[in-house]
């Protein structure tokens, strides 16, 4: 008779989701993910099949919880209230220590070019984030072309905002990007 499961999935992911975005694929070893997550090799590898489908589910997770709590942000207020909260939140994260960036920019330097499955679920969460964007700019720019233009345009400088954060740009330069880029809404 099979052992019954003693540890929550969704906290495993939760700590393949840390572990990769701190370290990367390729960065984050075998050890590191068993530390992380408390697992053995062999509880990893039935839950998620291979090292890949660790970091599948991790970027996964991301999209859950990162990405979905985003969304909230964009909900009340002007446009420019409302990416200003956005922007502030990546930016006061980096103040409060945490300079991993984006877990979704990471993926997208780190292993989308080199797996086509990374590259789909990256390409997909982009998508996602240019559609949030899209709905939270309907006021501020009803022209749907216009509004489909400058949604990938904040999703282009929320990925640089997040990157600088992960280059450990000084606060003041990423709050003057913001307060420009808010400016421009």
């Amino acid at each position: 008779m099979a052992r019954p499961r003693t540890f929550e999935p969704d906290a495993a992911r939760d700590a393949l989701m840390a572990l990769y975005w701190e370290k990367g694929f390729e960065g984050a070893s075998m050890q590191d993910v068993e530390a992380a997550t408390g697992l053995k090799k062999q509880s990893l590898y039935r839950l998620f099949g291979d090292k890949r489908g660790m970091y599948l589910a991790a970027l996964a997770r991301y999209e859950e919880t990162e990405i979905a709590a985003g969304e909230t942000l964009l909900v009340e207020g002007s446009a420019q209230e409302r990416f200003a909260r956005l922007f502030a939140e990546a930016v006061d994260r980096a103040i409060e220590g945490d300079r991993r960036g984006c877990f979704l920019c990471n993926a997208s330097l780190d292993q989308a070019q080199l797996d086509a499955e990374t590259r789909a679920m990256v390409s997909r969460m982009v998508d996602r984030l240019r559609r949030i964007f899209a709905a939270a700019l309907v006021e501020a720019c009803p022209d749907p072309a216009k509004r489909a233009v400058k949604a990938a345009q904040l999703v282009t400088f929320y990925f640089g905002l997040r990157v600088m954060v992960r280059a450990d740009a000084p606060e003041a330069v990423l709050r003057a990007v913001v307060a420009e880029t808010v400016r421009g809404i």
